[in-house]
């Protein structure tokens, strides 16, 4: 997979930044960690087992593994959970780790999603 254009990487730390911003007061983040679900997507020529093992390395848990043998480019789909810290920063560091470990798998990496309570 090639790799990641400034571009794109603006693109998704704006997306990152947006998403935060939606869900919590920046200047007041919430002090406990959230169940943060880390989305991926394969096609037929990805390695998501490969993937699968390396989040887990990295403390991921392994919450879903689909496979949709009528999808071409998204053929495997991927949830890992992990608690983490709702922190700009740290949001970022955790998307600049995770695209960086989808790519080396030939994996597309979709973004995080958390529920927080207002």
């Amino acid at each position: 997979m090639r790799p990641e254009t400034e571009a794109e990487r603006a693109a998704r730390h704006a997306a990152t930044i947006r998403a935060f911003r939606a869900l919590v007061d920046p200047a007041h983040p919430p002090r406990e960690p959230f169940v943060l679900e880390q989305h991926f997507f394969a096609g037929e020529g990805g390695d998501i087992d490969g993937l699968a093992a390396a989040l887990e390395e990295r403390g991921f848990k392994v919450e879903s593994l689909v496979y949709d043998p009528e999808s071409r480019d998204r053929a495997w789909r991927l949830v890992a959970v992990r608690l983490e810290l709702l922190e700009e920063r740290r949001l970022l560091a955790v998307s600049d780790e995770l695209d960086a470990l989808a790519r080396a798998h030939d994996v597309m990496y979709d973004g995080w999603l958390t529920h927080v309570a207002g």
